[in-house]
Formats: C-alpha cells, structure tokens, sequence
C-alpha cells in the first residue's frame, strides 16, 4: 500500500493530541469573505468587491440543472434517513483506570494512602449490536482500563462491563444492561464495492453523534504500522475517505441502508487528524471477533499450516493467471491440516468457504476467524486446473503454544524442558512469560517478559490453560497470588485489578 505521512490509531488521548477535553480544538466562526487594499474594486455604495468578482445575470433555469439538484437532494435525503436511523445505536465511551493515591509526609517523602481514584485514559465510540446491551467498540479504546462510562445519544448513561476484547484485531465487546436497546445490523463486507457511499458516526474530539460521509477507497488493505498494535496482527481494513478524527475509535462505518460495514480504528495523517485516509475493521472480521469473545471469553484461532503470498503480477504470468485474482501458496508445514488435505507449494487459494479471497491479509484473516475442528472448502487453481479440498482446522495456540490472556494483559508460553534447560533451570514446571501489555493488571502488578509463572492461588501451573482457568476462577478485585521464578530469585506477585 503507497502511504504518505504516518498512520495513527485514533485514540483520543493518545494520538499525541493529549486530549482530556477540547479545550485544544480551536473552533471559529465563520463570517463572509472581507477584501480590501490593492487588491479590491469598489462599487458605487463605497463597498468594496473583490476585483475577481464577475457579474452576471442568471440565466433561465435549465432542465439539465433542475436534475442535477433533484438528484443532488435525493442523495442529501439518503444521508439524512442513514443518520436518523443510526444514530440511536452509536454510543459514546469514557474509559477510565484505577489510579492509587498519595499523601505528602514530609517535602521529600510521600506514601499510598491504600486508596484509589478513577481517571480517564480515553475516550472513543461504539456501535450498540444486539438489543440485549451489547456493544462493539476498539480494543485501544478499553485496553488498560478499570471501569468504563458508556452514554447513548438519548443522555443515558450506563456502567460499561467488558465482555473481551482481541488486540490482534482492535475489536472489543462492552454490554451494559438493557433491553430492546436500538442495533444496529451487519452487512456482508465482502460484498461492499470500491466507490460505495458510507457513513462515519461517533464522536470525534468528543463531539458526540458526529456524522460525516465519503466512499470506500480501497478494500483489504493490510501492512499498516499502528502504535502499540501487535506484528502478528490481522489487517484487512476497509479504507475510506469519510471524515475520521480522533474519538471516532470504535464507531461504525455504515452503508445507505444503515448497515455497519466496519468499525473505523485508524487515520493515515501527519497533523493527527482526518486528512481522507482513514481505516475501519470490515464487518465480517469483526462479527465473526463478536461472536467468540460472546462465546467463550476469548478468540479462539484456526491454523492450517500454510505460507501466503499475494498473487503479483510477475507470479501471476508465470501461472497464466490474472494478478490478484487469488492467493499463492507459498508454503505447506509438513504434518499440518493443509499437508493432511493434499495442498501443495505454488496452489492458488480462489475461494474459502465460497468467498472470493484476492488478498494475503484476507485468506489469512479468514482461517484465523474460524473456529479450530471446523472443515473449511477451499477451493483452488492447480496447474490452471481448478478444483477443491477440504481442510480440517487446527488450533492454532496448541500449534504454536502461545496464549494471550487479554483480561489481564499477558502473552504466555508453555514453559518446555528446552526452555527451562536454555534458562538454566531443571525439573522446572509452569509458563514463561512472552509479553507483558503495557498498562494492563499484568504489568501494573510487577509482572514482566521472562518470568516464569509455577504456581497461582496455590495450585501448580502445569501450561497456559491451567493458568487461564486459575485465574478465572480466583478473585481479581481481591487479588490472585502468583509463585514467580525471575532470573534466581524466587517470590510472590499478587495479580490484582
């Protein structure tokens, strides 16, 4: 992708605009267009008129011109049903962190009182998707948070609960209680065109229910260097030249019809607003994030064991295929499902599950948002024969052996007899820490890249799953002991939220 300038997730208080509020937003009136000196004419009442300025009569109206209005106006109508519809459904969040609490023993000497206060980290937007209260936002508009103030645009307000969030795709599930609250639907995202009307509602700067419209500019696009996001992420935006700004995180883009086609999550900008390049999560990625986050707390990945390419030209002509007209299989790991199913290096991947995939990024969204043990078609061209396989799914954490435990902020691997050996230890059980999320509990209780993890709330961590389920049995609020082996120290780290 040719980008210009440096792309930035809309964070509203981390897009270095360090906005707590608007008092940084400079707003002016707008007055008419005042000219003199040199360069103005003046008429025969003294004022003065722009020398440019040509007079003319209007001519009679055109039938040609009366149709261009009718149209333009049936456009405006269009927008203004797309805004009333939707509006009820976008949301406005305030995310806040628990902050402790200091007081002044001497001019040098300070101690924690034992107490904490609430302060806002970010603010951005979401879009309400089931009547039952729950709502999609961006995982960098919850992440690192405690407590989170969600207010829809009729002035309600409700404590926000955090269903889960997946930092690998900026998707996140809040619910607040309700009933028959106003949804929004989704729309097939694989169907939406390149130049399609769509509309950005949320609330940037904090100007809540902002609406503002474009088309989409480019689908699949991927590669895009985001603060903070993981470079195992998945991309396959949606871009677009509707008016994102900073507080528009988390909101939907939506179709004439009031579907959302995406959840807009970055702007390409060098001054830190919208310069016409903005980026949103398709609709089916993020439907199909929803649906396991709701599901089982937490995304659980497919693996098929293969190495994509995009299909370029120069590799295009040498298989007497049109250029992006799939996806190159660059790659089968011996004994994985795709080896299994029979796909082979230099395999052109046309179609998954009857979707059409043109991108890299996609195909490879794709297989990561199906559940593992599902059988998937994938359908490919062979030697310019086409034809199908079936490929059964793996799970990709056992595959890889690496966990990501969101709700507190922790990437974990299965601590081997290799490691441990590498590490200097023997008969060493437990978990080694691969990645700590910066202001997540795991971080702010002392946890860091390299511990090794034995024991929690007195029970032996044996792998990633044992610690998951421990620490979801046990009591954060009150805190879970952690037995943690650091270099040669052995010790104790309470995981507390």
């Amino acid at each position: 992708m040719h980008r210009t300038g440096v792309v930035r997730g809309v964070l509203v208080a981390g897009i270095a605009l360090g906005l707590t509020g608007i008092g940084a937003l400079a707003i002016h009136s707008s007055g008419g267009l005042g000219v003199s000196g040199p360069g103005a004419v003046s008429t025969e009442r003294g004022a003065e008129k722009p020398a440019w300025g040509v007079e003319h009569s209007p001519s009679a109206s055109e039938p040609e011109a009366e149709a261009d209005i009718a149209v333009a106006r049936s456009l405006s109508r269009a927008f203004q049903r797309v805004a009333r519809r939707v509006e009820p459904s976008v949301v406005h969040i305030e995310s806040f962190r628990r902050v402790p609490e200091y007081e002044r023993q001497s001019p040098f000497r300070v101690r924690p009182t034992g107490r904490f206060r609430l302060e806002r980290s970010q603010i951005g937007s979401g879009a309400i998707v089931d009547p039952s209260g729950l709502i999609v936002t961006n995982n960098h508009v919850v992440q690192g948070a405690d407590a989170w103030n969600v207010r829809l645009s009729d002035g309600r307000e409700f404590k926000g609960e955090l269903v889960g969030r997946d930092p690998l795709t900026d998707v996140a599930v809040l619910r607040v209680p309700g009933a028959s609250l106003p949804a929004l639907a989704f729309a097939d995202s694989d169907r939406v065109d390149v130049g399609e009307f769509v509309v950005a509602v949320g609330s940037p700067f904090g100007f809540a229910n902002t609406v503002t419209t474009g088309i989409v500019s480019a689908k699949g696009r991927s590669d895009v260097p985001l603060p903070g996001m993981d470079e195992n992420a998945y991309q396959d935006f949606l871009q677009t030249d509707a008016a994102i700004n900073p507080g528009n995180s988390g909101g939907p883009l939506v179709d004439l019809d009031g579907r959302i086609v995406g959840v807009n999550t970055a702007i390409a900008s060098r001054a830190g607003g919208s310069e016409g390049i903005g980026f949103a999560v398709p609709a089916n990625m993020a439907r199909a994030v929803i649906d396991s986050l709701v599901k089982q707390g937490a995304v659980v990945r497919g693996w098929m064991g293969v190495s994509l390419e995009d299909l370029t030209a120069p590799i295009a002509d040498s298989l007497g295929l049109a250029p992006g007209s799939g996806v190159l299989v660059s790659g089968v790991t011996a004994d994985s499902p795709a080896a299994t199913a029979g796909l082979r290096e230099r395999d052109v991947v046309v179609r998954y599950e009857g979707r059409p995939m043109r991108a890299r990024s996609t195909l490879r969204a794709a297989i990561a948002l199906t559940p593992p043990g599902t059988k998937v078609r994938v359908s490919i061209v062979r030697d310019g024969t086409p034809r199908d396989v079936v490929v059964e799914l793996a799970d990709h954490a056992e595959i890889t052996g690496v966990y990501r435990l969101t709700d507190v902020g922790l990437v974990l691997r299965n601590l081997t007899a290799e490691d441990a050996r590498r590490l200097g230890y023997r008969n060493l059980e437990g978990v080694l820490v691969v990645g700590v999320e910066r202001g997540g509990t795991a971080e702010r209780a002392g946890l860091a890249v390299g511990d090794i993890i034995t024991q929690a709330a007195g029970a032996p961590v044996a792998n990633a799953r044992t610690f998951s389920r421990l620490v979801r049995e046990g009591d954060l609020a009150s805190g879970v002991p952690l037995g943690v082996v650091r270099g040669e120290e052995r010790g104790r780290i309470d995981l507390k939220r």
